[in-house]
């Protein structure tokens, strides 16, 4: 068996480029040999070293697993209503007041779809400039252009300057982009206005509002006719159901007393 210091000389003579190989090195270093391990053994060593990959694996499974069962015990919504403001400042808390006004608008609303429940979506949306984060201010005003390029919600509550200024840094006409309300509706008493305010309708009543409701929040419908977007007849069809749900507040017709605010 080589000695210690015969071992070092051969590594020596092999740096210096004198010999390639050893056999007395060769010799005397035994390959080891790995035995894999069976069962349990072997899952145990699987986990030990792949648990991150394991653990990022559960987290994306899980968030998968709830959006999917969010999406499939979502309640179909007969009507999507936007409740919308540029200026958070003057209409404050309005996210508290969601589950509040779809309770009431559901008492409005006809069971649009036959299915024999009544559900009313609320999408509120704030487009005040006043915050902070530019990214929150972009992506809520993406929000917004998107929901008036879908069609699906044809009734707002909103106040007059949702839709912003042009590029000069004028106003944009929010009159020609919303209905005549007594046109819409059919009740003359409101022809020649598209925003009825909301502290002026039962509404406020119902979604418990009497007190905080805020003056510079009304109603408004789409005006379809005016738009350039080529909607189809479904969108025309959500814009007359829209009309039929806000002529039912207007008269106080409610035809769903079993929602309880």
């Amino acid at each position: 068996m080589a000695s210690y210091n015969d071992e070092k000389r051969e590594l020596l003579k092999m740096k210096q480029g004198l010999i390639e190989e050893s056999d007395i090195i060769e010799t005397d270093v035994e390959k080891a040999v790995i035995e894999k391990p069976t069962g349990m053994a072997a899952v145990e060593n699987f986990i030990y070293h792949n648990k991150w990959f394991i653990l990022v694996g559960l987290f994306f499974t899980l968030v998968v697993g709830f959006l999917v069962h969010q999406t499939l015990t979502r309640e179909a919504a007969d009507m999507t209503v936007v409740l919308v403001t540029s200026d958070v400042e003057k209409a404050p808390n309005l996210h508290l007041k969601v589950k509040d006004v779809e309770l009431a608008l559901e008492k409005y609303c006809p069971d649009f779809d036959k299915n024999g429940n009544v559900h009313v979506d609320v999408f509120m949306i704030d487009l005040s400039k006043s915050n902070p984060d530019p990214q929150y201010v972009n992506m809520n005003s993406t929000k917004f252009f998107g929901e008036m390029q879908r069609g699906i919600s044809q009734l707002f509550i909103c106040d007059k300057d949702i839709l912003g200024t042009d590029e000069q840094g004028n106003k944009v006409d929010f009159d020609s982009l919303f209905r005549d309300l007594g046109v819409a509706t059919g009740l003359e008493e409101y022809e020649g206005q598209n925003f009825i305010k909301l502290k002026d309708t039962n509404l406020i009543k119902d979604a418990k509002w009497e007190n905080s409701c805020p003056e510079i929040l009304g109603f408004g419908i789409r005006n379809m006719t005016s738009d350039l977007l080529g909607y189809g007849d479904e969108a025309l069809e959500r814009n007359e159901q829209a009309a039929q749900v806000l002529k039912n507040i207007l008269t106080g017709n409610i035809v769903n007393d079993s929602k309880e605010g």
